[in-house]
């Protein structure tokens, strides 16, 4: 029985001294196997701490590639809208230009007519003028004839005496000037033929430039509500400085190109309703005036005048100084009608008739 026991006793401690080396081996197998893993998993965090990294890169690359981008972008659209502004004033300086050139040849043609009309009033007097220098080279034949003739009479008394010729009559002869042939003298224009047809070319040059310059007011207040509209999108945005600038400068020019397109047309539409009261009025005159003794009003003027219908001094009296600066306008005269007080001669004239 002792022996029994005591060889079990010897069994389990060769158990547990089994026991504890397999214990001790699994452990140690246990951690070789973890450090196996934690190195993994380190290379693992390793691996994917790079990619973040590599990712987080491309990210802040991408970032900044977008801000230089919209930065482009804005300069783009910033020159693409000065380009624009930049044809818009090359194509009213093109109608400006336009214009001006059918005034100036408008104007040549409106002095080819005076000169043309001078040339022909001049021409009778020129033929007048002609005669006169041949009757007077005539007369002076004729007076050298006559001496002649006294000195032979005087030489020889026993002559018969030449019948005396009366100087004066010769010299009335010599003086009268003979009538110009009809077909000389230019025709003037009736105040009821080229006047009148002065008066409607003037009314159409005016009616088609108060449509072009009501095409071109209207495109600028478009331009301008495209203008106000963008400056309310940048100012709501706020994120464009140097664009608000720009554009709060092109808003400030279109304003102005606008205003200004609007005094050209109030002051045609000005032209239009002067000249046609006057027409009206000049329907209903009976007598002219003499508007040449107004100072100031010669041939042409006064040839102006009557085609617009201005034909009596209570016209010319009545002016406000608005119609002064829109006749002014219309004559092509400037200041002429102010500087020589028109206006205050007509009153003078009417109070002295």
């Amino acid at each position: 029985m002792d022996g029994f026991l005591w060889l079990l006793l010897q069994m389990t401690l060769l158990l547990l001294a089994a026991a504890v080396v397999f214990f001790t081996l699994a452990w140690r197998w246990r951690g070789q196997q973890a450090k196996r893993d934690l190195s993994a998993m380190d290379a693992r965090i390793d691996a994917e701490s790079a990619a973040l990294k590599v990712a987080q890169d491309q990210r802040d690359a991408a970032l900044s590639n977008d801000q230089m981008l919209r930065a482009t972008q804005t300069r783009i659209e910033s020159d693409l809208q000065e380009a624009n502004d930049h044809r818009r004033n090359l194509e009213r300086e093109l109608i400006r230009v336009h214009d001006d050139l059918k005034s100036a040849r408008r104007d040549a043609d409106q002095r080819g007519e005076d000169l043309a009309a001078a040339q022909a009033a001049l021409q009778p007097a020129l033929s007048q003028v002609k005669e006169l220098k041949s009757q007077l080279e005539s007369l002076s034949r004729e007076q050298t004839r006559l001496q002649e003739t006294l000195s032979k009479q005087q030489v020889s008394p026993n002559l018969d005496p030449i019948p005396a010729v009366e100087p004066a009559s010769i010299i009335v002869a010599a003086e009268k000037p003979k009538k110009p042939r009809a077909t000389a003298a230019p025709k003037q224009p009736s105040a009821k033929s080229k006047p009148a047809a002065d008066a409607q070319a003037t009314l159409e040059r005016l009616a088609n430039d108060i449509t072009t310059q009501e095409t071109l007011v209207k495109a600028l207040r478009q331009e301008l509500d495209d203008w106000q509209r963008r400056v309310s999108r940048l100012r709501e945005k706020a994120n464009d400085p140097a664009g608000l600038g720009l554009a709060n400068k092109s808003l400030v020019r279109s304003e102005t190109q606008v205003a200004e397109a609007q005094t050209s047309l109030e002051r045609l539409i000005r032209q239009q309703r002067a000249l046609r009261h006057c027409l009206e009025q000049a329907a209903s005159i009976t007598q002219d005036d003499d508007l040449t003794r107004i100072k100031g009003i010669k041939g042409v003027l006064n040839t102006q005048l009557h085609a617009y219908g201005i034909r009596t001094f209570q016209q010319i009296a009545t002016w406000t100084e608005t119609d002064v600066e829109t006749f002014s306008e219309l004559l092509a005269f400037k200041d002429r009608a102010k500087r020589d007080q028109w206006v205050q001669q007509a009153q003078a004239l009417l109070q002295g008739k």
